[in-house]
């Protein structure tokens, strides 16, 4: 009943319904399984639904695994809505268990909802912390791993089929995320001055035109132009289909039409039009009745997945770990945008906020981590900034400038005026 309330609402993809169904799954078990053989924690309704999310968050029974922060707030969620949805199309002909255990549920969240508004919420007992005071431990350091820069451009030479090949090449040298890269129209790429141009648009919100079947031009969205040319949804409304992927926003160079331009490292523009061209006139214009205009295809027409390109990466990264004997384990094709950064960054030394607009970062703090710099670039620096530290104070000494020796400053009896 829940699951088709959810459909019903239509605000839900497939993937959403089923992982809230799985944590109301979860939320039966604990109580059937583990609080109706104790009948201590049976008593305790009121905190209820709160044991269960801590039970959930740190995996102490039934052996469940410990929770993601976005494991954590989805089934918080999930839970919250089930109450709701109980309280407002609760049948009287459920069975007595089944109604014991919505009772307890709504209890227990009428119970926390009026503790957190109560004016005495500082005196009661609270034994968990709230979602946003939670903090997860974490066992070791994250590790950002860009592709080692040498071995890239092996990546793409042995590389056979064209469209892998020109898809590594665009995610190395323009440092744009996968999904991205398969939400592409046709018309999205092109040729300007023998370069290779690629417009990033919003899979749904952009804006672009069309003839229709009476052979007028019309406009409108994207999710228009697919609904009337092709009878389908954009891939981010595929739900739980392989054909699925998802949309990151970005930073568009051009807000108002929601549009971005690639930008190509290695003057690498020439060799990805190449590229492009084999691959359109050797795969992809082979069926020219597509029943879509993605850029990307696999060979049977279909949009190409993620699930495919992640596939091939793994096999090319194998064939390279044969030829160099080297072991690549634990790269993915988001180490490609990582390469970017680190070219930027550690090769280039260009500014934050120009790699931003490179990458289509919102917040420069999201770029700051793709700005890899090597430990020979870190000490190079080091040692050009002591050089330049050295030579500024022989000049000063050489000037004879009367400036206070360090210690001899007495912090304590200093004075400010204030205006």
């Amino acid at each position: 009943m829940y699951s088709r309330y959810l459909q019903k609402q239509q605000v839900r993809s497939y993937e959403s319904i089923t992982k809230s169904v799985i944590a109301i799954g979860k939320l039966r078990d604990y109580y059937f399984l583990v609080c109706k053989n104790n009948q201590s924690e049976v008593a305790t309704a009121k905190a209820f639904l709160e044991e269960f999310l801590y039970a959930f968050d740190n995996g102490t029974v039934l052996g469940w695994k410990a929770a993601s922060n976005q494991q954590y707030k989805a089934t918080k969620r999930a839970v919250a809505d089930y109450v709701k949805f109980s309280s407002e199309i609760l049948s009287k002909d459920l069975e007595i268990s089944d109604r014991e255990f919505i009772d307890i549920c709504r209890d227990s969240y009428i119970s926390s909802t009026h503790a957190e508004k109560s004016l005495l919420f500082h005196t009661k007992k609270r034994n968990k912390k709230k979602e946003y005071g939670r903090k997860r431990s974490i066992n070791g350091l994250w590790m950002y791993k860009p592709f080692p820069a040498e071995l890239v451009s092996k990546l793409i030479d042995l590389t056979k089929n064209p469209r892998d090949k020109l898809l590594f090449a665009m995610l190395a040298y323009g440092g744009r995320r996968l999904s991205e890269l398969l939400n592409l129209f046709v018309q999205d790429v092109g040729a300007c001055d023998e370069q290779l141009v690629v417009k990033l648009m919003h899979p749904t919100l952009s804006r672009m035109s069309w003839t229709n079947s009476a052979k007028r031009i019309v406009s409108g969205q994207r999710r228009d132009y697919l609904r009337e040319k092709y009878d389908c949804l954009p891939r981010t409304e595929h739900g739980a289909l392989p054909t699925f992927s998802g949309w990151k926003g970005i930073k568009f160079d051009d807000e108002a039409a929601l549009s971005s331009d690639s930008y190509w490292i290695k003057n690498s523009g020439k060799y990805l039009l190449d590229l492009h061209r084999i691959y359109i006139y050797s795969i992809r214009n082979r069926n020219p009745s597509y029943s879509h205009p993605y850029y990307f295809t696999a060979k049977n027409g279909d949009p190409l997945t993620t699930k495919a390109v992640e596939k091939q990466f793994r096999i090319a990264c194998r064939r390279i770990q044969r030829n160099q004997d080297i072991n690549l384990s634990g790269y993915g094709t988001h180490s490609l945008r990582h390469f970017y950064g680190f070219y930027c960054a550690d090769v280039l030394k260009a500014e934050l906020l120009f790699i931003q607009k490179w990458m289509g970062h919102v917040q420069p703090s999201s770029t700051a981590i793709y700005t890899h710099i090597s430990p020979i670039s870190a000490a190079n620096a080091l040692r050009l900034a002591e050089n330049r530290s050295n030579s500024s104070e022989g000049t000063a000494n050489s000037q004879n400038l009367n400036s206070m020796i360090f210690g001899q400053l007495d912090a304590k009896h200093l004075t400010r005026k204030i205006k």
